[in-house]
């Protein structure tokens, strides 16, 4: 069945599969079509964007996801988790003579905020990062869990001693990669699995000793995929001197070029899913349209499951962790069930509509910065027989006197929150960093904007000036402030980062964090299939590969007819 879209008035495609998950789970069917729905989820969240400003509380300066203007009540990590409040303090009655979506956006700017999104008792020494639980030792890494003494680096399960890592999941001791699995010291890489003392390699598996490589399976002393003797190999390794920065930059670019010369597969994942479809999908079945995701079951339309496990989801994005029938919530996870409609809610919550940053809890609707109470409606509590007989009172004035946004689309039950109550501007949030959009893109739709500063530094040395190798770099170092050789920005060297780059024997990088950062997300496919054909075959497929970028793509039967 094709439906337009209410917002890019595209058509799209509910199946009999969607129908019946929607009558499942008591919803009506979405008028916004799966892209449309995936940005406006994505706009609710934001993992990398930070700053610092005073908790509203105690007065002490924090790291935040809100900008120090924003005019929202910020606590600090050690205020909004204390016990001394939950939330119901700040509960109002609900007036049915106003819209419901008017009254919950004055409740949240009238009640404090957690500084990050982040489950704080579970954290130690991870005060600078956001989106992270089950950690220490941590900083600058957002959308984390599990990890340990991990830095500028984020999309991570499992993560060790390890700098500038995106997409990882059980890896210790790399550097500067991307779409890492179970792998240890690997450099420079993209899309490995299984892999020990790898460098600048792109989709190889179970390899040891290898520099520079493409699509090898359990494959040993390899340079450029030319087969070398152990003896052979180690003289090569020399020669190239990947222990400075001239032999990495010089190694990488004649990798980078490498790179292209051999075919990509269709979409990225591993042999243990069964029925899958959209990219970066792992242990995963009938995981229909997804993308990053790891441990996804009987579900369509889920994005960033980087915990497993999910199941029964629709419209979903967050860490997993056991969240089951979740539709159209964002940034949620760690023991959920039966949410709709609501964001950044975690910890044993459940049967929760219309919620916003809520810890535990069961049977709340329209509640916003609560913590661990059930049947409350606008953070107001009730017996169980009238918080049913409310919650239907809503629903209906919601379907009767419906939101109405700036550009005449339409909100009644069902829909997520409307676009403009995004607690972010586009460009902070994490719909940005995978959706980009101009800020005139972004303003027509709706979106919120903000224009940025850069703090300026008075830079002490420039960064194609700094030392060759680690072992020239001492303590006295971290007083510099290096001039980044892409964007002149200043940044400086932490203790603790010294000391991992010691340990993995690595120059010091001549970028920034951000221009780092930006560097490995270029490598990653967005969420947007396109349609092609095999190199190969000429099978018409559907893949995440930009296929502008000059890359070659292959089905997945010709990929794993030459490559398996």
């Amino acid at each position: 069945m094709n439906h337009s879209c209410q917002n890019c008035k595209k058509e799209f495609k509910i199946t009999e599969n969607d129908i019946s998950f929607y009558e499942k789970i008591k919803v009506p069917p979405p008028t916004w079509c799966p892209i449309c729905r995936m940005t406006r989820r994505l706009s609710f969240g934001n993992a990398w964007g930070v700053y610092f400003r005073n908790c509203a509380k105690c007065d002490k300066k924090t790291l935040t996801m809100y900008r120090p203007e924003d005019k929202a009540i910020v606590y600090c990590d050690p205020c909004w988790w204390a016990d001394d409040w939950d939330g119901t303090e700040y509960g109002v009655d609900y007036d049915p003579n106003r819209n419901f979506f008017e009254q919950w956006r004055e409740l949240r700017m009238n009640t404090p905020h957690f500084a990050k999104d982040a489950l704080y008792l579970t954290l130690k020494n991870c005060d600078y990062t956001n989106a992270i639980a089950f950690s220490k030792n941590c900083y600058l890494t957002f959308w984390a869990d599990y990890c340990e003494n991990v830095y500028y680096s984020s999309t991570l399960n499992t993560v060790k001693d390890s700098l500038d890592i995106l997409r990882a999941y059980k890896v210790e001791l790399c550097y500067e990669s991307v779409g890492l699995g179970r792998s240890n010291k690997t450099h420079f890489s993209d899309s490995c699995d299984d892999c020990v003392d790898v460098w600048m390699s792109r989709n190889c598996y179970g390899c040891m000793n290898c520099v520079g490589c493409v699509n090898l399976r359990n494959q040993n002393y390899v340079i450029f995929n030319v087969q070398y003797s152990r003896e052979e190999y180690f003289e090569k390794l020399k020669e190239l001197k990947l222990n400075t920065r001239t032999g990495i930059e010089e190694t990488f670019n004649k990798a980078k070029e490498f790179w292209k010369t051999l075919p990509y597969r269709e979409y990225t994942g591993n042999p243990q899913n069964l029925n899958v479809s959209g990219d970066y999908i792992f242990e995963s079945k009938n995981a229909l349209d997804c993308y990053m995701c790891m441990g996804v079951e009987d579900s369509k339309y889920c994005q960033f499951v980087s915990v497993p496990k999910a199941t029964n989801c629709m419209d979903y994005y967050g860490w997993g962790e056991n969240a089951t029938l979740i539709y159209e919530c964002a940034s949620s996870g760690n023991e959920i069930q039966n949410l709709k409609f609501s964001f950044g809610v975690f910890a044993n919550a459940s049967d929760n509509e219309y919620c916003g940053f809520t810890i535990g809890g069961k049977d709340n609707f329209g509640c916003v910065n609560l913590k661990r109470k059930k049947y409350c409606i606008l953070n107001k509590e009730y017996s169980k027989e009238d918080y049913e007989k409310l919650r239907k009172k809503i629903i209906e004035d919601m379907n009767t006197n419906p939101y109405v946004d700036s550009l005449s689309r339409i909100y009644k039950y069902g829909e997520f929150f409307p676009v403009e109550f995004s607690p972010f501007p586009y460009n902070d949030s994490n719909a940005n960093k995978f959706i980009e959009k101009t800020k005139e893109e972004a303003q027509s739709e709706g979106y919120a904007w903000i224009d940025k500063t850069e703090n300026e530094y008075n830079k002490t040395i420039k960064g194609e000036n700094i030392p060759e190798s680690i072992q020239e770099v001492t303590e006295e170092f971290l007083k510099e402030v290096i001039e980044c050789v892409s964007c002149k920005s200043g940044y400086r060297v932490t203790v603790g980062e010294l000391d991992l780059y010691k340990k993995l024997n690595m120059p010091l990088p001549s970028n920034c964090p951000k221009c780092r950062e930006k560097r490995r997300f270029d490598l990653v496919n967005k969420p947007f299939s396109h349609k092609t054909n095999c190199a190969k075959c000429n099978k018409e497929i559907n893949t995440m590969h930009d296929i502008k970028s000059g890359k070659i793509v292959y089905c997945e039967k010709c990929y794993q007819g030459e490559f398996a």
